[in-house]
């Protein structure tokens, strides 16, 4: 009896169809092209250089092959089952070479890890030695060989808003021998005791139509509280991920529900915005991932290079692994650090408050534990953790600086604390009113519960405090200028896109005969004041503390400061003006008056490029040292014999409770008191009564005639004011040899407040 040989079987070319990321059968355009050309052979790999990868654990094997045995049936029912091999890629493909031949291999393009990408190259350098052509096709929006994001929303809304694909309805398949899917045990990857949803492209699709029939209705307020998230939150990271949905095939669902729900008056009114706000997150889905395409090396380092070196030489392995085992003494940490373990899934504000108190409070650099947590997470996309572990750590320098409160989100997310006793079963015996911060109760001795791992607001405030030293590096500006470039949000471009696809017409563009500033930061960066505001109403000062918020609140809705805040917006509009926007309030950012020890008072900001940092007296490090300062320092060592630091950034004391306040906070550039009496000295006197009223001792250190004027607003008994003459070249005659430095700490250990460590 004579054997058919494989060529008898074969009379074409085979087409490989390599599966990576994107396990299903519809909308699979290499699928498509394959079968549309011949014979398909459809691939998967165990790649051991993956499953040996230190973000690869048991529950993505057992979610994978979910996936393949689904994938493979469906194929099956087509024509052809899946082929699965096990070995390195290029071996692989090799094998199956010189088993089949193959004429060409089709993929999908994959932004994964520095595994992946460089696995990727070596294929794409054997498919040309062999003359094989390899086709990778996009399958979401983002761009391959990109050199900045202008016009990027356009080609998103022109990849994505496009029909789907069907699948092909018949494949011709091949002769090869059919291997079965791998064991945990086959492969050597550790069983996992997580409990997962089960994966597969039927399971993808009713995750989809259950999120947009039911589940999301109140999507857009639910989102965040851990207690609600798990319903109201699609569910489809995991599905995207694998690629057991496309990006795709959610977008137009999506839509095609939104155009459902518009305008029925028997629908729920709050599908409109919560669907609205869904198809937003699939926009940054991509925006995200695009980040490690165009760049890949931020898997490993920071994406702004200014921030080398903050955190690497601080690694504290004990603050790690209590974090990493849910031991951190704050309830919320702790509890969603345990249900991610179980489950491997959080929603998206609770990730973000791990990965910050993690970065900020812990002060842990982001790498490590940016492994720990791709390993838990089942929905690991490369693009978008690193993306969000850079983030939520503040090296990115084109957002603002988000320090999370745990114990503040827990009372917001989990008011009657129900999730927290769910995972934290050791404080099922807490009193209600103590359940956010145990550590408050007198009976907390006991539960058995760890108490704090640090102060949580200290922790915070130095956290921010180095953060935004090293902002204030020379380095900083052109480098956020670079990443901004190849990796900041055109806000705009989204929204028009958006427009577009909801079928609406464009808004008209204003014309202005002035051309547009260069933008160095995102729209997600603070400015000065926050959104449109109407007299009367207080106006939102970006980042400030709680403690000035409320004692200023009456200030900032006085008709003055809304008259100041319209000075301000046309100035910066015709004039450059200094401190940036971002550091007009730095002072009160870096000392909340609670902490408030010391206040230097200067008169206005320096006036020269780059200097002004919102600190009375201090400049940026790496600008020269003005004279006032010089003479400062030349005071510091005559006093105290402390040798003058290089640079002229005070930050330090003010994370010491030195309020380093000027009486105005703005100059136009080379203009010194320009912007006096514009509505500055009403709220900086009141940033002075406010510092009277505290029962605590403060020494008010006044130098110069203007700034000892202040000294009638000072009238509390407890206080201290310390009058002299100003540091200025003009006057420093009479200012050396008072010995400020000195007198200041004797006033406060007097008042047992502790003395500031000037040399900092």
């Amino acid at each position: 009896m004579s054997v058919l040989s494989v060529s008898n079987l074969i009379p074409q070319p085979v087409q490989l169809v390599w599966f990576k990321k994107d396990l299903r059968i519809n909308d699979h355009a290499p699928l498509v092209e394959a079968a549309a050309r011949g014979p398909v052979l459809p691939l998967y790999i165990y790649e051991p250089e993956q499953l040996a990868h230190e973000e690869f654990a048991g529950h993505h094997l057992m979610y994978l092959n979910d996936c393949l045995h689904e994938l493979s049936e469906r194929l099956r029912e087509l024509g052809t089952p899946l082929i699965v091999r096990v070995g390195e890629a290029v071996s692989v493909m090799e094998a199956l070479r010189e088993e089949v031949g193959i004429s060409g291999i089709w993929a999908h393009e994959e932004t994964g890890n520095a595994v992946s990408y460089a696995r990727d190259q070596r294929v794409r350098a054997w498919a040309r030695e062999r003359s094989i052509l390899f086709h990778e096709l996009p399958q979401n929006g983002v761009v391959r060989r990109m050199t900045n994001r202008d016009g990027w929303a356009d080609t998103w809304e022109e990849r994505l808003g496009s029909p789907p694909l069907l699948p092909p309805t018949a494949l011709i398949g091949t002769a090869l021998a059919v291997q079965g899917l791998q064991t945990h045990a086959e492969l050597g990857v550790a069983p996992s005791q997580q409990t997962i949803l089960p994966g597969g492209e039927r399971a993808a699709r009713d995750t989809l139509s259950s999120f947009l029939m039911v589940r999301g209705v109140n999507y857009m307020r639910e989102m965040s509280s851990p207690l609600s998230a798990e319903i109201a939150c699609s569910r489809l990271s995991a599905p995207l991920a694998f690629g057991t949905l496309s990006l795709r095939e959610t977008l137009h669902a999506t839509r095609q529900r939104l155009a459902a729900v518009s305008g029925d008056p028997a629908t729920d009114p709050r599908w409109v915005r919560s669907l609205r706000s869904y198809e937003s997150r699939l926009h940054w889905h991509c925006h995200f991932i695009q980040r490690l395409e165009s760049e890949p090396e931020m898997e490993f380092q920071n994406l702004n290079r200014a921030f080398d070196g903050l955190r690497e030489h601080d690694w504290n392995p004990e603050f790690f692994d209590r974090w990493a085992h849910g031991q951190t003494g704050f309830p919320l940490i702790d509890a969603c650090m345990r249900m991610l373990v179980a489950t491997g899934w959080l929603n998206f504000r609770m990730r973000a408050m791990l990965v910050s108190f993690a970065s900020q409070h812990l002060w842990l650099h982001w790498r490590p534990t940016g492994v720990f947590l791709a390993r838990q997470w089942l929905d690991n996309e490369p693009g978008i953790h690193w993306s969000q572990m850079q983030m939520q750590s503040a090296v990115v320098g084109i957002n603002r600086v988000r320090i999370y409160s745990p114990t503040r989100q827990a009372k917001q997310q989990d008011p009657a604390g129900e999730f927290i006793r769910c995972w934290v079963p050791e404080l099922q015996d807490a009193p209600s009113d103590f359940i956010h911060a145990p550590w408050e109760w007198s009976g907390s001795s006991r539960l058995n519960y760890p108490t704090p791992i640090v102060d949580e607001g200290k922790a915070a405030r130095a956290a921010k405090a180095k953060i935004m030293a090293a902002r204030a590096q020379p380095q900083f500006e052109p480098e956020s200028r670079r990443v901004y470039a190849l990796h900041g949000s055109r806000k705009k471009a989204v929204m028009r896109a958006e427009r577009v696809a909801r079928g609406l017409p464009p808004k008209p563009v204003k014309v202005t005969s002035k051309p547009p500033k260069p933008m160095l930061v995102s729209a997600a960066q603070p400015a000065l004041f926050g959104g449109a505001q109407s007299v009367g109403k207080p106006i939102h000062i970006a980042g400030l503390p709680d403690s000035w918020r409320e004692a200023l609140a009456a200030e900032f809705a006085a008709p003055y400061f809304h008259a100041l805040k319209d000075f301000l917006v046309r100035e910066r509009a015709e004039h450059a003006i200094y401190p940036p926007a971002p550091d007009v309030f730095s002072a009160l950012r870096l000392t909340p008056l609670e902490e408030v020890k010391v206040l230097i008072l200067g008169q206005d900001p320096y006036h020269g490029h780059g200097q002004a940092q919102g600190l009375s007296f201090s400049v940026r490090p790496g600008v020269r040292v003005p004279p006032s300062l010089q003479n400062i320092y030349k005071e510091l060592h005559d006093d105290l014999g402390i040798t003058p630091p290089r640079n002229g950034d005070l930050t330090a004391w003010a994370t010491q409770g030195v309020l380093l306040l000027n009486a105005v906070l703005t100059v136009r550039a080379g203009q010194p008191n320009s912007h006096a009496n514009q509505g500055w000295e009403p709220l900086t006197d009141a940033v002075i009564r406010a510092v009277n009223a505290q029962p605590q001792r403060v020494v008010f250190v006044l130098w110069g005639a203007y700034a000892r004027k202040k000294a009638k607003l000072i009238t509390a008994p407890q206080h201290v004011i310390l009058e002299s003459a100003h540091p200025s070249p003009y006057s420093a005659e009479h200012f050396f040899g008072i010995r400020p430095f000195s007198r200041v700490n004797a006033a406060l250990e007097e008042a047992a407040r502790g003395a500031v460590v000037w040399s900092a």
